[in-house]
């Protein structure tokens, strides 16, 4: 996430928006599904992770991935 808001910042676009899609599965091992929208550049990208931290974090990362950039 915190890659995602670096590069956004470098190029002074709004920052991510990221919510809550779905959150699935029994109660001690839940899955949670996050978007990521970005205004500008407009771009929505999902993550999927055990924690909504975690989603987020894959979200990022596909944002990245989307936008040309290592996730790494």
């Amino acid at each position: 996430k915190t890659r995602l808001q670096e590069w956004l910042q470098a190029r002074q676009k709004p920052l991510p928006v990221y919510a809550l899609v779905e959150e699935f599965g029994e109660e001690h091992a839940r899955t949670f599904r996050v978007s990521c929208t970005l205004e500008s550049p407009p771009l929505v990208t999902e993550g999927e992770g055990s924690s909504r931290r975690a989603a987020e974090q894959m979200a990022a990362e596909a944002a990245l991935a989307r936008l040309g950039q290592s996730a790494a």
